[in-house]
């Protein structure tokens, strides 16, 4: 069974908060909207991407102090809100691959399978969420690129 449309802008709009792309969400916000998302729906979408980025944020943070030996290694994972439903899994997904976080990725796929989604549909949104982050790249290096041909 292929993800809906819907869930795939749950994943891209968690790829576009954990890649920090501005364009990105003013893309998929619309998107979410036209493929029929509510607006409580896109709320939640953006709260759980908020909380999984402010993690995968803390987790890289904690991993620099650990190879700076400013701090003992953990062996705690912060983790995000726990996801309440099939929807929130799908964003907590998208924000994983966005920040590249490893150890939310583990747990975001372990949780969607747990909600019901099949191994297909997982690759599905992550391949959603890998074409997202790497759009985002791409636009900020095109505008560094305009930015840098301007002072020029």
């Amino acid at each position: 069974m292929a993800l809906q449309q819907k869930d795939k802008e749950l994943v891209a709009i968690g790829a576009s908060i954990g890649a920090g792309c501005s364009p990105c969400l003013e893309h998929h916000i619309p998107a979410g909207r036209n493929a029929g998302l509510t607006e409580p729906q896109l709320s939640r979408a953006i709260e759980v991407a908020e909380d999984s980025h402010r993690v995968a944020v803390e987790l890289l943070s904690r991993r620099s102090r650990e190879l700076l030996h400013e701090v003992e290694p953990s062996t705690r994972t912060p983790l995000a809100t726990r996801p309440a439903s099939r929807a929130d899994e799908l964003v907590a997904l998208g924000t994983s691959v966005g920040t590249n976080c490893h150890l939310l990725l583990r747990q975001h796929i372990s949780g969607a399978l747990g909600r019901g989604l099949e191994v297909g549909q997982v690759r599905s949104a992550v391949k959603m969420a890998e074409i997202v982050q790497n759009h985002a790249a791409e636009i900020t290096a095109k505008k560094a690129a305009s930015i840098i041909d301007a002072t020029g």
